[in-house]
C-alpha cells in the first residue's frame, strides 16, 4: 500500500470531510493500525470561555454561530492567544499518533483552523499577525487534502447559518490555493469517487 500514512482533510462545514474520513478508515484498516483525530475550532480553555460567555446577552450573536457569540475588537488578540493555546494539545496528540498508528487521518487541520479564526473574528488581518503567519507555513508542511462543494450544496448539508457558510467557503477559496496538496469536489461526486481521489492524492505524496 504506497500511499501517505498521514491524511489532513479540510474543507467548509458540510463539506464530507468526516463522511471521507471514516470510508478512507475502513479502507486503511485492512493494510495496518489506522488512527483517526479530530478537532473543531475552539477547544479546551477557549470553548469553556465561549460557553461562559454566552451567558452574557451583550456578547450574544452571530458571529460564532456554535457557540452564538460575538468577541468584542479590544478582546480579539486575547482570544487569539487563548484559542492557539487551545489548540496546542491537539498538535501533541497527532504528533503521538503518528508515532503509534501505521495511518494517522485527521478530520480537519490548521487550515482549518486559520479559517475558523478568520470567520468567527471577522479579522482577515489575522493571516498577517505573528499567529497568522506561523499557522500558515505549518498549514503547507501538513498538506491537506481540501474538499469543497458548492454553497447551495454546503448550505443543505451543514447545521449552521448560510451567512457563515458563505464565509468559509470564501476564506477556504483563496488559502486553498496556497496550503492544500488537492482539491476535491464533494458535490458532483459520491463517496467511493471521492475516496478514489483521496487514494490518488495520498499515492502522489507517497512520491
Amino acid at each position: 500500500m504506497h500511499v501517505s500514512r498521514h491524511a489532513v482533510l479540510s474543507g467548509v462545514d458540510g463539506s464530507g470531510k468526516t463522511t471521507a474520513v471514516k470510508i478512507l478508515e475502513s479502507y486503511l484498516s485492512l493494510y495496518g493500525s489506522v488512527c483517526v483525530h479530530w478537532f473543531r475550532g475552539s477547544h479546551l480553555f477557549s470553548s469553556a470561555l465561549s460557553r461562559f460567555l454566552h451567558g452574557f446577552s451583550a456578547l450574544r450573536g452571530s458571529c460564532n454561530p456554535y457557540y452564538e457569540i460575538c468577541v468584542p475588537r479590544r478582546l480579539r488578540s486575547i482570544w487569539i492567544f487563548l484559542e492557539f493555546v487551545s489548540l496546542l494539545p491537539h498538535v501533541l496528540a497527532r504528533s503521538i499518533l503518528r508515532r503509534l498508528c501505521r495511518f494517522l487521518l485527521c478530520d480537519r487541520g490548521l487550515l482549518d483552523f486559520i479559517v475558523w479564526i478568520i470567520a468567527t473574528l471577522g479579522y482577515p488581518a489575522f493571516l498577517d499577525t505573528i499567529y497568522g503567519r506561523f499557522l500558515l507555513r505549518l498549514a503547507s508542511k501538513e498538506g491537506p487534502i481540501y474538499l469543497y462543494a458548492d454553497l447551495e450544496v454546503l448550505a443543505r448539508r451543514a447545521d449552521v447559518p448560510r451567512s457563515f457558510i458563505a464565509k468559509e467557503l470564501a476564506v477556504y477559496s483563496i488559502l486553498a490555493k496556497y496550503v492544500t496538496r488537492c482539491r476535491i469536489n464533494t458535490g458532483i461526486q459520491g463517496p467511493r469517487e471521492v475516496l478514489k481521489d483521496v487514494l490518488k492524492c495520498l499515492e502522489k505524496a507517497n512520491h
